[in-house]
């Protein structure tokens, strides 16, 4: 069975010639870990998630009418809290809702914070409200053994590199979860224990075969990609652009 670090290493590097900028492999950093917490190690986490979704839920509607990135969090907990290890989680199908609602809750969480600050008169810099998020978003996924390194780091690259949450594109977000969590489900097929991807069409098990054939498309997709796109493998001067 592959480990946190190893699964975190790899959402990296397939993520990285689809990345726009490093800011954005956090993302798929954080994909990489989300089909793991199902696991019976994480119900306290998944808890502690749906317990601060309904906090939020109720503070922030003081503030909107609709809370929808704190009903996506609560949401996104039931999903885990449900789900049998490598089961939902670890389809197809469930890393795609996964990484969707993902996004939605990053992306729904950075405006309305502003607006928050907004209407309580605090003026904060932009990189400071992703700042917030994504530690947010973080404390969720990430392991406790690495959570400090994490936030360290991401604390260090707004520092250095100011990002303005204007300029994050949702598609590029939803798209580096989504190749974290396709990076997780390729070194899963690699066990004996092998995945039932295309659960619930399915309930066949997949296994090296399948890792291999994931490792074919990717490599096709990204030769394409870059070549169409270009990258950070073949373009340094876009290393901090975030559109």
């Amino acid at each position: 069975m592959s480990n946190y670090r190893n699964h975190a290493i790899a959402g990296i590097l397939f993520a990285l010639p689809f990345a726009p900028s490093l800011f954005y492999l956090f993302f798929a950093l954080l994909g990489a870990s989300i089909p793991d917490m199902d696991h019976v190690n994480n119900k306290n986490k998944v808890v502690v998630m749906f317990i601060i979704g309904v906090i939020l839920a109720v503070a922030l509607s003081v503030y909107d009418k609709l809370p929808l990135s704190a009903m996506i969090i609560i949401l996104v907990a039931g999903i885990f809290y449900v789900s049998k290890h490598r089961g939902f989680t670890h389809t197809l199908l469930g890393v795609s809702v996964l990484s969707f609602l993902f996004t939605l809750i990053v992306m729904g969480f950075i405006p309305f914070i502003n607006k928050l600050l907004i209407v309580s008169n605090i003026a904060w810099p932009s990189s400071i409200l992703l700042f917030v998020v994504m530690i947010l978003v973080g404390y969720f996924i990430v392991s406790r053994k690495y959570l400090l390194w994490y936030v360290l780091l991401v604390g260090i690259y707004l520092f250095l590199f100011p990002v303005d949450y204007g300029n994050i594109g949702s598609s590029n977000v939803f798209l580096m979860f989504f190749i974290g969590a396709i990076s997780h489900i390729i070194l899963d097929l690699w066990t004996p224990a092998g995945l039932c991807l295309f659960i619930p069409v399915s309930y066949k098990k997949y296994h090296r075969s399948m890792a291999l054939l994931l490792i074919l498309i990717w490599i096709i997709c990204s030769l394409h990609y870059i070549t169409v796109n270009g990258s950070l493998l073949t373009n340094f001067t876009s290393i901090f652009k975030y559109a």
